[in-house]
């Protein structure tokens, strides 16, 4: 079996985690706006939004991490397969290539030859587009 390097890992945006910490502030400023309160209640609702914001801060790396390492994984899987797949096709290649350079083979042999010979090439194409 083959042994390959993982792809690199993304690089992590910005973009969610100042997302989520905007919607923790508009959400304190929306409950700041429709809550009545003195100043130690008004504290309560941003520590609150910032706890919420926290926890969604960590639930989101959580998960981004979760999908990185499924995508790594999957990118192994589908380089191992690529791989076996090249390795069963092949014996059928050298067997199509040997045919066709008989010399006393008959035409639809042949022809059959060059046919089998040119879809296994083909999957070998495929399988090579697969990778990028």
């Amino acid at each position: 079996m083959a042994t390959t390097q993982p792809p690199p890992l993304q690089k992590k945006t910005i973009f969610p985690y100042v997302a989520s910490i905007t919607s923790g502030i508009i959400l304190c400023v929306l409950a700041f706006s429709l809550y009545d309160a003195t100043l130690p209640t008004w504290f309560i609702f941003i520590f609150m939004g910032l706890y919420c914001t926290l926890i969604l801060l960590f639930a989101m790396n959580f998960y981004q991490k979760k999908i990185t390492k499924i995508e790594v994984t999957q990118q192994q899987q589908l380089s191992v397969l690529r791989h076996d797949v090249k390795g069963l096709l092949s014996p059928a290649l050298l067997m199509a290539d040997r045919i066709l350079l008989n010399k006393l083979a008959d035409e639809k042999t042949l022809q059959s030859a060059e046919s089998i010979a040119q879809s296994i090439e083909k999957v070998a194409d495929y399988l090579k587009e697969t990778k990028k």
